[in-house]
């Protein structure tokens, strides 16, 4: 029993030190190929971002052309409801001068015929006066 433990013992380092020489040679190799593919990806994924990016501008101007458009369409269609409320607004600016204008004439018209009216009243008093005086010579 002894013997065994003390083959373990002595098997144990043994063990760990071919594993790390096994180990560490194989380590350059894949280290070289990791290096590689990781130098392609990076490559890939530099051309990808600048590809990404660039599309992403393009994009960007796209979309700001296309706003812009939109906003000026907006204004243009902004401008012509604001030009067709001016215009109604001067219709009713118009109608309703036409309508203090014609009031204004009616007012004078009626004020000229009560003028009227009363010149006339006064003059039948004097004829009537007149034709009783007559009568009564």
């Amino acid at each position: 029993m002894r013997i065994r433990r003390l083959m373990y013992v002595l098997f144990l380092p043994v063990l760990c030190v071919s594993i790390g020489n096994v180990a560490a040679q194989d380590k350059g190799e894949d280290n070289a190929r990791m290096d590689s593919l990781a130098r392609t990806y990076i490559e890939r994924g530099l051309k990808a971002d600048k590809d990404q990016a660039i599309a992403d501008k393009e994009q960007a101007i796209i979309d700001q052309e296309r706003k812009s458009s939109d906003d000026l369409s907006n204004l243009k269609s902004e401008k012509n409801k604001t030009k067709a409320k001016a215009k109604e607004a001067q219709r009713v600016e118009n109608d309703a001068n036409d309508a203090a204008h014609e009031s204004k004439v009616a007012y004078r018209s009626e004020k000229k015929a009560q003028k009227a009216r009363r010149q006339a009243d006064k003059q039948a008093k004097k004829a009537s006066k007149a034709r009783t005086t007559s009568d009564n010579n």
